[in-house]
């Protein structure tokens, strides 16, 4: 691992951006793991949806990036969109796991 003032060829930065994306993959499959769970234990699809928890992960995500000095216009909208492909995962799930719709996803 080199800090970004020892990187002195561009090898070296794509290398260091690699390790990063591997590293953020391994936490996306974390997280998605709990995602996964989480759909187990609800009971109806409905309760995918809270907004009260989204409005608090997003406040959350934003003091770090205020934090970490981190373009909120920019890491806010990604935010979202993982929120959202995460609900409608859940949605998909617990329907599935309760018989409830067809299994099919268009995604």
């Amino acid at each position: 691992m080199r800090k970004p003032e020892e990187c002195t060829e561009k090898a070296h930065i794509r290398d260091e951006i690699d390790r990063i994306d591997r590293a953020l993959v391994a936490l996306f499959s974390e997280r998605d793991s709990y995602v996964r769970r989480m759909a187990e234990l609800k009971a109806d699809p409905s309760e995918a949806r809270d907004d009260d928890r989204v409005k608090a992960v997003l406040d959350k995500v934003l003091a770090e990036l205020e934090t970490h000095e981190l373009a909120p216009d920019l890491y806010m909208q990604f935010w979202e969109d993982l929120i959202e492909v995460n609900i409608a995962y859940e949605e998909m799930a617990i329907a599935a796991l309760h018989g409830e719709g067809n299994e099919t996803s268009g995604a």
